[in-house]
């Protein structure tokens, strides 16, 4: 079997991680079938030996993109220069991202021209993204192609219930096709580093961006004085780098014990960082795959914070008990001293966000929103944005008891040692190369077996939809 895997680009990172977890699979377990990796810049790593340059692949607007069938022609001759003929199939990585709207059209004129495709989507443009999403503007009504002939593999079971819900009446296969994990290599015992690290630590790995929820992080730190908090990486993108240094000098001004981007301080590995934390933290309150739910364990580490259910229900059908996990941290209104601006920072959030996608705001959309946002329990904390999450942790520090009622909810004593054991062995079942290369040439045979039909395509506002209810709004990541 000759395959050709699509990316735009090989930059360190979540897909690029992927594509070589799949080939290092695939050569332990399948070596007989052959790949060529296409990316529109070159590749610095080492991993991946058979790669392809290919003009016009990489990111790029409607106005810079080049032609969809040039770039279409421009793919097949890297794939005959690189496995000598035809692939078999195509396995392309977030074609309907909107980073290059040229690569959307190409797939669709793959697809009319009856070649087998794999499409998998790790994230979306109506997901958050509206500027992504104007940019496949004009190629929108050919995004989601179907037919026998093309697949679909989501990474959760939200993602895997919108796209089949997308493509209810069509004919092509959708399946749930979580990543593998990579076990961790232990570099020996800990270094000493400098300066040292601090004890109590709670480390969150994570590089800085809007939707870690950076703020929660610091709300947790001013209620457990005792303990140290820390997110590991600060942020590349310059868009986020004005909140972040905003967290820090928060943070400073007020004395928390938490640090950002610790493992930019210290001259030590990341495995020396995981080793010397007392735990694992997250706050993140959304994910593509959910790797922070997962590999904490591995690292045989208690994982304690915030749970994206939507997620991680795929962890728990398979044996990895989150249950210690919150779903929120509910506030008093007292501690929002300018509450009386929630609703009406909702509406502007909520006609901006809907605008932005060039949609019309529903009925009730603002109330929606809110109800969701604050319950009788309480605010929800991490649904709010950042001046919000400010006033509420200055009033916290004033609070024994709105601390106490933060210690309850997190809950980062109540640890289960025997839960750590119990869900490593989960994860590395379920997660290991060879569960995934299995599942991934499952797919890859079910292609190879399917007959031609002529293509439909997917009306990918029923996609919009599903991902623009105002119930799911969050104030992070709206503006």
């Amino acid at each position: 079997m000759k395959v050709a895997i699509v990316h735009y680009h090989l930059e360190p990172g979540g897909v690029t991680r992927v594509i070589e977890n799949t080939l290092d699979s695939f050569a332990e377990y399948f070596p007989i079938t052959q790949f060529i990796v296409l990316s529109g810049r070159p590749y610095p790593g080492q991993r991946i030996q058979n790669v392809q340059i290919v003009d016009g692949l990489d990111y790029a607007s409607p106005s810079n993109s080049t032609c969809p069938k040039k770039l279409k022609e421009n793919m097949e001759k890297a794939v005959e220069l690189g496995l000598g003929g035809k692939p078999d199939l195509w396995h392309i990585h977030n074609h309907c991202l909107g980073k290059n709207p040229s690569l959307t059209q190409a797939v669709a004129l793959l697809a009319e021209e009856g070649n087998r495709i794999l499409l998998q989507p790790h994230d979306f443009a109506e997901d958050g993204r509206p500027s992504n999403f104007n940019y496949l503007n004009q190629v929108y009504s050919k995004t989601y192609p179907s037919s026998p002939l093309v697949h679909y593999a989501t990474l959760n079971h939200r993602d895997y219930s919108f796209v089949k819900k997308l493509l209810k009446e069509k004919s092509s296969q959708v399946h749930l096709l979580a990543n593998s994990i990579s076990i961790p290599v232990d570099s020996g015992s800990e270094t000493n580093t400098s300066p040292p690290l601090p004890e109590n630590l709670f480390v969150y790995p994570v590089r800085a961006v809007r939707r870690k929820n950076l703020g929660e992080l610091a709300l947790i730190a001013a209620s457990h004085p005792e303990k140290h908090f820390a997110n590991s990486l600060g942020p590349t993108n310059p868009n986020f780098l004005k909140i972040f240094e905003n967290w820090k000098e928060f943070s400073q001004k007020l004395d928390l014990p938490v640090s950002f981007a610790i493992g930019e301080k210290v001259n030590c590995s990341f495995h020396d960082i995981m080793n010397h934390a007392e735990g694992i933290i997250s706050t993140s309150i959304a994910e593509g795959f959910g790797l922070g739910f997962l590999e904490p364990w591995i690292f045989e580490k208690f994982l304690c914070g915030r749970n994206i259910p939507e997620i991680t229900q795929d962890f728990s059908n398979l044996g990895i008990n989150l249950n210690n996990l919150y779903t929120r941290i509910d506030i008093d209104p007292k501690h929002l001293p300018s509450k009386e601006l929630l609703k009406p920072r909702i509406d502007s959030a909520l006609i901006k966000y809907f605008s932005d996608y060039g949609k019309k705001l529903p009925k009730h959309a603002t109330e929606l929103a809110y109800q969701s946002i604050v319950q009788e329990t309480g605010i929800d904390f991490g649904r709010l944005d950042e001046s919000f999450q400010q006033e509420i942790i200055c009033s916290v520090l004033k609070s024994k008891t709105a601390q106490e009622s933060i210690q309850n909810q997190v809950g980062i004593e109540n640890r289960n040692i025997n839960l750590i054991q119990e869900n490593k062995k989960a994860v590395m079942k379920n997660f290991d190369q060879q569960t995934y290369a299995e599942k991934v040439k499952m797919i890859y045979d079910l292609l190879l077996n399917s007959a031609f039909e002529e293509i439909k395509y997917a009306k990918g506002e029923d996609l919009l939809d599903s991902f623009l209810s105002p119930s799911r709004l969050n104030l992070l990541r709206t503006s």
